[in-house]
């Protein structure tokens, strides 16, 4: 069973971020389990994806960050946690990037702008340093200085890691992470991007606001209920 589940966990961070639910929905009942049914892949009889990329201490935690309860927005924060590739985040309702700036608040995260001049400056002091860097309202286009970062184009030697970037070899460290971020509801990137960032849709849908709504009443009107849930977790 377990090889079957973590397939489809592997393929739900790979391929599912871009989507809102309904295709998110459609992606993994009619074409994932479709196929592993198909080819007699063996898996759990309910398999859910996230009690695979987390556990409820986890998704309690995001919460209390400010990451908005409902469904999608935790699928998200299991697909962003879960990936080795940095994060293209779209955000037109800056949901995500709350929930990133709070979660990353005692790493020094850098917030920065492609129209910041010193922005390869930051980029390049936080490769070194292993700090995480935010680089929020991105248009269409992506400068080609940070190419070589989003892409992961890291070059080993022994057990040491670098990223050239322009004329400079930089120390890369390990804790060092990248979000872009976009207020666009639907950008339009070139194919590389797409295939060297996890793209994150952390646009909010009626059906997701309706959870984030009732989620907030019922933390206003019965915390009792809100408690009981945190001591269950």
């Amino acid at each position: 069973m377990v090889h079957g589940d973590v397939l489809l966990a592997s393929s739900f961070v790979s391929y599912v971020g871009p989507f809102n639910k309904a295709f998110r929905d459609m992606i993994i009942n009619d074409n994932f389990l479709k196929f592993f049914k198909d080819n007699q892949i063996p898996m759990s009889p309910k398999c859910d994806p996230l009690e695979i990329l987390c556990d409820a201490a986890e998704v309690a935690q995001w919460n209390n960050e400010k990451l908005p309860s409902d469904r999608v927005s935790t699928e998200n924060g299991a697909i962003l946690t879960n990936s080795d590739r940095y994060s293209l985040i779209i955000d037109p309702q800056l949901q995500g990037i709350t929930w990133l700036k709070e979660q990353n608040k005692a790493s020094n995260l850098q917030v920065t702008r492609l129209s910041n001049p010193r922005m390869v400056k930051i980029l390049e002091a936080a490769i070194e340093a292993g700090n995480p860097v935010m680089i929020e309202n991105l248009e269409n286009s992506i400068d080609a200085v940070i190419q070589p970062v989003y892409a992961r184009a890291i070059i080993k030697r022994g057990k040491s890691k670098y990223i050239k970037m322009g004329d400079k070899e930089l120390s890369l460290h390990n804790d060092f992470n990248l979000y872009l971020h976009t207020k666009l509801q639907s950008p339009h990137y070139p194919p590389e991007i797409q295939a060297e960032c996890t793209l994150i849709n952390f646009t909010v849908t009626e059906s997701g606001l309706e959870d984030q709504l009732l989620a907030l009443v019922v933390r206003k009107e019965r915390p009792d209920l809100a408690q009981q849930k945190e001591t269950l977790i």
